[in-house]
């Protein structure tokens, strides 16, 4: 019966959260799809190659988003004509495309996200230290059992 009533509850916190995000990419000109793909970009790994960091191809990100990599392809020009990413040659393979960030992206993804964790970080400073030390503790608790299936 906990188990259902902290589902409720996670769920109302996701919602308030989607909210809140729909607000900031709103205020940024941005459709809510543009601004996932956004966050999607910028918590992408990036692979690591003598020192450089190699920015992924469409097709990686495609796959790590699940999308037909067509589909990703127009959704990155429409960010393209706003100034936020634009599309390099590989170096090794010409038919291939790498995605980074403009200057003008990394300020925005920067900015959102500090508007969106100041909103979360603000009311969870409200909550008295030992109950936030529980949520903490129980929330780590929850994340390594689903990180262990």
């Amino acid at each position: 019966m906990d188990a259902e009533k902290l589902w409720e509850s996670w769920e109302k916190i996701n919602r308030i959260l989607r909210l809140k995000h729909h607000e900031v990419a709103k205020k940024y000109g941005l459709t809510l799809e543009q601004f996932h793909l956004l966050i999607e970009l910028d918590e992408l790994k990036l692979e690591m190659v003598s020192d450089e960091i190699i920015p992924p191809t469409i097709g990686e990100i495609a796959i790590d988003i699940g999308n037909a990599p067509h589909t990703l392809s127009e959704k990155i020009k429409r960010l393209e004509k706003k100034g936020l990413v634009k599309k390099v040659r590989d170096e090794t393979d010409q038919r291939k495309n790498r995605v980074t960030f403009t200057e003008k992206g990394k300020n925005l993804i920067n900015n959102i996200k500090k508007e969106v964790s100041k909103t979360f970080i603000e009311k969870t400073n409200t909550i008295d230290d030992e109950n936030l030390k529980n949520l903490l503790k129980g929330l780590n608790e929850l994340n390594e059992k689903l990180s262990n299936n």
